[in-house]
């Protein structure tokens, strides 16, 4: 994983995982530009669920984020947006996790359980898919 994917994983990470048991299925990123702010706005689309001991839920809960990032600093951005309502997907099988995060950008993580239930199922996007 590169620095900037690094970063973004360790944001997460420390707002999202605090007590251990978020389980992060698939990452995606993509810069897009806000008017309203001056450097680059980086969209993260996320796909959790929770996890106890080695067990994996079997539903994930999605989100679009927004960070910028400076420097010397990563921040999350546009917090209105997104951290108040609801997620973009709640309660959605994890074998189309990986799917939806795809439809952003390419992810720079995927889980081995988001791949496993992905493969299982069929429903690898098209460029991760060599079958298609």
């Amino acid at each position: 994983m590169n620095t900037l994917y690094n970063q973004i994983f360790k944001l997460l990470e420390s707002a999202f995982n605090p007590e251990g048991d978020i389980h992060f299925l698939a990452i995606a990123e993509k810069q897009i530009q806000i008017h309203e702010i001056e450097r680059p706005v980086h969209q993260v689309r996320v796909a959790l669920t929770f996890q106890e001991g080695d067990t994996v839920n079997p539903y994930y809960d999605g989100t679009d984020l927004f960070i910028t990032i400076g420097e010397d600093s990563i921040e999350f951005t546009q917090e209105k947006d997104w951290a108040d309502g609801p997620p973009a997907i709640e309660g959605s099988p994890i074998e189309l996790a990986l799917d939806w995060v795809s439809e952003l950008a390419e992810p720079f993580y995927v889980s081995p359980e988001a791949l496993a239930a992905a493969t299982a199922s069929n429903k690898l996007p098209p460029r991760n898919n060599p079958r298609k």
